[in-house]
């Protein structure tokens, strides 16, 4: 006979934090699915769009108002939503820009923070630049609005390029956050409605109650799609990858938006404080006014934050295979019978101690 030469099958690449033991063998360091870019740059061109929209009804809004009393009041109102608007845009497009430049710059740590934040900043920039020059009035309010664009999608753009698994949890964030703010502007233009759904009157106390009411409810159903759209985004790029995510990447993936909600808030109350001191200086109802839209934001923000985690975690869940019962089965594979001692049912098991 012949014999014929059979040609060496080479072994699956074991990841390094394997190898040491630090993560289970079949667990990447970070999944890279082959459209990933693709992905990356609709999320970017979603959320570049949304805040393109945000500063057009800004400008809008700020066209039509003859008062600048109401100007301002309406520009301090609307400056939590854009600047969110600008954290997704930022770090959208520094996603994008991560994935088309994974090959160079992904492996090393300076160059990848660097480019994210210039992709963020080149972005809050423009955004800023549209914003104050679509105005032309050049107002105080139109311009610290200008600058908390440029902020929010510089710390949005920062985010993202922090570490190698950032990426991936701030674009699952950024495509849940996206769904957020749908959510939020969709409560806000049927608030009229929904007020009278949840119970408002002639009197304020009622009034005050329902929308109470209405921010807790959509918080809660904006977190619950927050979730779901983040569990969706990571199993996608699992699911192309093949490769199994740990399960802590899903908590944290559907408390993002819930995080980049209360950052928005923490940017809104630095950059925006004279926006919004000058608000509440013109009577005591703006004043009022201000401070329960300043604590209903947080207490969304925190609602958004654990329902989204919650949410992502069930739905994480649901897709794991079900363990068969192992009192069923008598013959447990992870404990080997030792064939030298025959099973003597009148002997109980384990260790027999001397009277």
């Amino acid at each position: 006979m012949t014999s014929q030469s059979v040609p060496a099958v080479a072994a699956d690449p074991v990841p390094a934090d394997a190898a040491a033991g630090l993560v289970p063998a079949d667990v990447a360091p970070v999944p890279r699915p082959a459209n990933s870019v693709v992905t990356a740059v609709t999320l970017a061109g979603l959320t570049l769009a949304w805040l393109a929209l945000l500063i057009w009804s800004v400008l809008a809004t700020l066209a039509a108002s003859t008062d600048g009393v109401l100007a301002v009041t309406e520009t301090a109102y609307g400056l939590p939503a854009v600047i969110f608007a600008a954290l997704l845009a930022g770090a959208g497009v520094a996603q994008a820009v991560r994935r088309a430049t994974a090959r160079r710059l992904d492996a090393t740590v300076l160059p990848r923070l660097l480019v994210a934040v210039a992709a963020g900043a080149l972005t809050g920039a423009v955004a800023a630049a549209a914003l104050v020059f679509g105005d032309g009035r050049g107002g105080s309010a139109v311009t610290i609005l200008g600058w908390a664009l440029f902020a929010g999608a510089t710390v949005g753009g920062t985010l993202a390029g922090l570490h190698r698994w950032a990426g991936l949890l701030t674009a699952a964030g950024a495509a849940a956050g996206l769904a957020v703010a749908v959510a939020i502007t969709a409560r806000e233009l049927f608030k009229g409605p929904l007020l009278e759904l949840f119970g408002a009157g002639q009197t304020a106390a009622s009034v005050l109650a329902a929308q109470s009411r209405i921010v807790w409810v959509s918080a809660l159903l904006a977190g619950a799609i927050a979730g779901a759209v983040a569990f969706g985004w990571l199993a996608g790029a699992s699911r192309r990858s093949t490769t199994r995510l740990p399960w802590p990447t899903y908590l944290v993936a559907g408390a993002a938006p819930g995080v980049l909600l209360l950052v928005a808030e923490l940017i809104t109350r630095v950059g925006g404080a004279e926006l919004l001191g000058l608000a509440r200086s013109f009577s005591e109802t703006d004043e009022a006014f201000q401070a329960m839209a300043d604590a209903g934001r947080i207490n969304s923000a925190l609602v958004v934050l654990f329902a989204g985690s919650f949410t992502a975690l069930i739905c994480l869940g649901r897709t794991l295979p079900s363990r068969p019962d192992q009192a069923d089965d008598p013959a447990d594979p992870a404990v080997p019978a030792d064939p030298a001692v025959p099973a003597d049912p009148a002997v109980p098991a384990g260790p027999v101690r001397a009277g």
